[in-house]
This record gives structure tokens, sequence and C-alpha cells, in this order.
């Protein structure tokens, strides 16, 4: 069932969910970050992620804090470095990663990311030095990454290093609804999948043969683009199977770690609909907040300087690293 609407007050200007996405995806003016360190997490096949690595001032040892963009995103989506300066400011060491094929991994890629490609999450968990996950692991991922990091809670947690908690928003929990929605949407719509065919076709990858390389070109829309070329690309025999065998909402009741789940009543790209479908008592680890505002990942309400999903996201991996393991109420 849908959850119970909490209240939203925009922050002006940014009325509507429009306004919301634009904000937290295009906002030219994102918050300034300490200097960081460059890091290449290697996969098994050769290629690795970009990262980017802040250290908080000195204080108490806190969880490392993993951020994930979304699709067609990177380390410095607006809504990301905002995300890292709050967790800075209270203390926890932020790590930036960005996925295989997106534009701080390109030089190192030869494939791309997709919506099922839960393991590359994994492998980099994986190679973490234990200096940076010693204290453990929290993690937070927009929109796709918030599908990703879903699928993989959904898996046999890795023996280390040890994560805490996790947060995800604006993913799209029903992959088909969220295509449909992308695609009736004629502004962020189009943007959206010009900016996603310029970023696979950019790779020099070893997976993606001039057939696909010219269906990618020809798509017209995003539920083309994953039929046409994802889908075959990797290995999937039809559009309904990609979804099927990578379906957040299925992951939900699978989950042990706790985890919190936001999303917004007007977001234009995800519809928060998907919700309603969820037997949220079949998903004890998983806290869903549904909101009355606040677009796709944006979330800017009246009277704060952080976002809602900022102080949300961050009032949970407070809890969940506490001695006592408290969460948010």
């Amino acid at each position: 069932m849908m959850p119970p609407l909490k209240p939203f007050r925009p922050r002006p200007p940014w009325f509507g969910g429009t306004l919301q996405t634009l904000r937290a995806l295009r906002w030219p003016l994102p918050p300034t970050l300490p200097p960081g360190h460059r890091l290449w997490l290697p996969m098994p096949d050769g290629d690795a992620l970009a990262a980017m690595l802040h250290l908080p001032e000195q204080g108490a040892p806190r969880p490392l804090a993993l951020l994930v963009h979304g699709i067609a995103g990177s380390e410095d989506d607006p809504y990301l470095r905002e995300a890292a300066a709050g967790l800075l400011r209270r203390g926890f060491p932020v790590l930036r990663l960005n996925l295989r094929g997106s534009a701080r991994s390109l030089p190192r890629s030869t494939s791309h990311y997709h919506l099922g490609r839960s393991e590359d999450l994994a492998e980099a968990l994986a190679v973490l030095p234990e200096v940076l996950t010693g204290q453990g692991v929290v993690m937070a991922a927009w929109s796709l990454g918030g599908a990703l990091v879903l699928e993989l809670l959904a898996r046999d947690p890795p023996e280390a290093p040890r994560l805490l908690g996790a947060a995800a928003i604006s993913p799209p929990l029903e992959p088909e609804q969220a295509h449909a929605a992308i695609d009736a949407n004629p502004v962020l719509g189009r943007a959206l999948l010009a900016l996603y065919r310029r970023e696979v076709l950019a790779v020099p990858a070893r997976d993606l043969p001039e057939e696909l390389r010219q269906a990618a070109r020809r798509a017209g829309s995003l539920t083309e683009f994953e039929t046409e070329v994802t889908a075959p690309r990797f290995g999937y025999p039809s559009y309904a199977v990609f979804c099927e065998m990578n379906r957040p909402a299925a992951a939900l009741p699978r989950i042990r770690v706790p985890t919190l789940l936001l999303m917004a009543e007007d977001d234009p790209l995800v519809p928060i609909g998907a919700m309603a479908g969820i037997d949220w008592q079949a998903c004890p680890a998983v806290l869903p907040l549904a909101i009355a505002g606040g677009g796709h990942c944006g979330f800017y309400d009246r009277g704060n300087e952080e976002s809602l999903a900022v102080r949300t996201l961050a009032a949970f991996f407070e809890g969940v690293s506490s001695p006592d393991g408290a969460s948010v109420p």
C-alpha cells in the first residue's frame, strides 16, 4: 500500500517537480568541497571506477559514506555534491563513486553501467582499503544508482566491509513505469536520452558492436534504447526480461540492511505510484518515505539551507552508525 505522504513546502523559486528536478540535476553553482583524493577502483575485467575521497576534519571516527550518482550523471552532480558537503560537516568521510562508462570513469572503461549491474558496486566495496572501511560503510544513491544499491543489498551481503545502512533517493522501483514517464516528458525525457546516448557511445567498448551503435543512434526513446541496445548488449533476450530481472521493487523484501527509501509525489521521471504496489510489511528493513513534493532527486524545502534529502539521509546514517543502532524515528 502507499505510505502516507509527508508534507513538503518547496523552497522558492523551485516550485513543482520539474523545477525541483532541474535544480538537483543542473544547478550551475554546486557547493564547494574541500580538496579530495582521486582513487581508481579496479574491476575484475580490467576496467576501473573513478572515485573522489574527502576526509572530514578531526573528530570521532565515523563510517565511510559511499555516494552513487544516477543515469548520465557523475560525482559532480549538484545533488551528490550537496550530500557530500552535508555528510562531511557531520564528520563522515565521503567517497563519491562514478559508475562504469560515466564521464569520470570513461578513461578506464571498456563497457558501461546499466540498471542491473550492481556487481560493480560489490566489486568496488571489496577493493576499498580497510583503513577507510574499518568503521563500516553507509551508502546513498540517487535514481538509477539507487536501483543498483537496492539490488546490491538484496544479494548476500559481503563479508567485508560491514554495511551499516543505505539510502535510495528517487530510484526507479518499476523500470517500465520510469522509462514510460521519461519518454512522455517532452523536455526532461529528450534531454536525458540525448545525454545517455552520448555517454554510451563515448565509451570505446568491447561489447558494443557497430550494429548496436547504429541502434543507439536511431533510438527515439529510452524504452527503445533499452530494448534495442542495452538488453541485447548484456545478454537479455528481451526488454521484458531485462526489466523483470532487474526490478528494484522485487528486491525490497530480501533486504536485511537498514535502508531509507525517499520518493516524491511530483517526480516527473519516476512515478511514486510504484510504492503503492509493495507490501511494506514484507520489507521490514526498509523505511519508505513518500514526500508531497521534491521532484526527482531534489527535495529543496523552505526555510532550510540543506535539502530535505540531505538532512534525512544524514540523520538516518547517524542513527544506524550509533552504538545502539538507533535509527531515525
